[in-house]
């Protein structure tokens, strides 16, 4: 067997700080640090990591400026062979802890009831984590022309969000035909010649997508993706066919919810980048989309339908499911809206329980855009002051067709961003032009063995073995690594 810790640091809000916190003597640690350490491990119980989880260690406390951060450790036992995929095992604690707090919280009597445990970065709150360990406060940093990383880690891998093609000629909101060049990222799944979701371009050999796209078509080889066009024809001489090799989907990819829907695509070979082709950027994990922002919606899909109404899920605002309905109209030309973020707590109101925090909702409330242009899978965009546009999100589902009060719903990127980068170095193949995140000391890490890796076959597990116990320590991640 081998032993594996995973440090983490959460950010406790409900109770007060109190520098007794630092003396392990004193009552208020004596109650805290028991309760804490049960929660953490509990969090994995009916969980693929539920055998695996077996002890937690409460390092130390420290003032959260209204709140208390607590650096613990989790400690798991792995079978010969038996990977333990981080990313996997992170969003298994959050949800975990979230569920356990969930419309009660833990009450510590005098000092408080623990009403939520958010795990954090190596920085505390939104702060951007240089690789160098240096925090900046400053919103969203990465990628926007000023050096603020004394090891400039903040403006490292910032080639991607650039539309060196598009002469800019207006932006109107509603739907409307795109211009050549001006979504560079945007990718065409064709599914037997037929376009069938959207996709984004996020590195030369990697695309991202719905998972809700490949429920009924999972074959790698049966899907084609289209880039460098705005035509459905492709008939533009920057257009360019590359074939799918690999389809990784979200772990905790939920069709029924439509939760962590978000999935992954390997090329055969490379796309050469260009005046048409470009990578869009990935946002940092603390990258910050505020409510009310205009962003930028994309995609193929149908202008007008004729379908029943329904809570449709599963195929996103912009197709809905495909099953259901006839199209009437289908657009040759990329079609482009724009929409307003909206605030996640008024999106629940609408929602309600169908919503989770890798969601995130735009539209308008009146309905006013036409959000059928767009299609499954595709880009939500948005522009930062730098002039390059960030992924914020992935079309995902909504109920109707640009019905009031009935937002899209997208994937949350910022959520799913550790997931992504986590996936797409399973090959070994790297190059992705995501925001930075902090080194790690180790190699990158493939997917755990829980992911959903289309037409990829599995190695058996070997019966855990009678071998001495040998422990590794991971440290706090923001990024990729491997525990092997």
């Amino acid at each position: 067997m081998q032993g594996v810790h995973v440090d983490h640091t959460a950010e406790l809000r409900g109770i007060r700080w109190a520098s007794t916190l630092r003396q392990e003597a004193s009552d208020y640690h004596r109650a805290l640090t028991p309760t804490l350490e049960a929660l953490f491990v509990s969090s994995f119980q009916k969980t693929e990591l539920e055998a695996n989880c077996v002890g937690c260690t409460v390092l130390n406390y420290r003032d959260g400026n209204s709140s208390v951060l607590v650096h613990f450790q989790l400690h798991f036992l792995l079978r010969p062979l038996q990977t333990l995929s981080l990313g996997l095992e992170e969003e298994l604690l959050q949800e975990g802890i979230r569920e356990r707090l969930r419309g009660h919280g833990i009450s510590l009597a005098a000092y408080g009831t623990i009403v939520s445990a958010e795990l954090t970065g190596h920085c505390p709150g939104n702060s951007f984590s240089c690789q160098n360990g240096q925090c900046v406060t400053k919103v969203n940093p990465e990628c926007d022309d000023q050096q603020d990383c004394s090891d400039g880690s903040d403006e490292a891998l910032c080639e991607c969000g650039l539309q060196p093609a598009w002469r800019m000629a207006g932006r109107i909101v509603g739907g409307m035909e795109a211009s050549p060049g001006e979504f560079p990222w945007q990718a065409s799944l064709r599914e037997k010649k037929e376009h069938f979701c959207g996709a984004t371009i996020i590195g030369a050999r990697w695309l991202v997508s719905a998972a809700h796209c490949f429920n009924e078509f999972q074959d790698p080889t049966e899907w084609v993706a289209y880039v460098g066009t705005t035509y459905l024809s492709g008939s533009e001489a920057s257009a360019a066919r590359a074939r799918v090799v690999q389809i990784i989907k979200h772990p905790l990819y939920n069709a029924d919810t439509a939760d962590f829907d978000v999935a992954v695509l390997e090329l055969t070979s490379p796309l050469a980048f260009g005046r048409h082709i470009q990578p869009v950027c990935l946002p940092a994990a603390t990258h910050i989309f505020p409510p009310s922002k205009k962003c930028l919606i994309s995609g193929w899909g149908y202008l007008k339908e004729d379908f029943p109404q329904s809570g449709c899920r599963g195929s996103g605002p912009l197709t809905l499911l495909f099953s259901l309905r006839r199209a009437v109209v289908k657009p040759e030309v990329l079609q482009k809206a724009t929409v307003e973020l909206l605030d996640h707590a008024l999106c629940a109101s609408l929602y309600g329980n169908s919503l989770t925090d890798r969601m995130l909702c735009a539209g308008y409330l009146d309905g006013k855009v036409d959000s059928c242009q767009g299609d499954s899978g595709g880009p939500l965009v948005c522009e930062e002051p730098s002039g390059r546009f960030f992924l914020a999100g992935i079309v995902s589902w909504g109920i109707g067709c640009a019905e009031a009060r009935r937002p899209g719903v997208y994937a949350r990127v910022t959520r799913l961003r550790d997931w992504i980068l986590e996936a797409t170095t399973t090959s070994g193949i790297p190059a992705l032009t995501a925001a930075p995140a902090p080194t790690a000391p180790s190699t990158a890490w493939p997917t755990g063995p829980q992911s959903s890796v289309v037409n990829t076959p599995t190695k058996s597990t070997p019966a855990p073995s009678t071998v001495a116990l040998d422990w590794v320590t991971i440290p706090e991640l923001q990024g990729r690594q491997k525990v092997m």
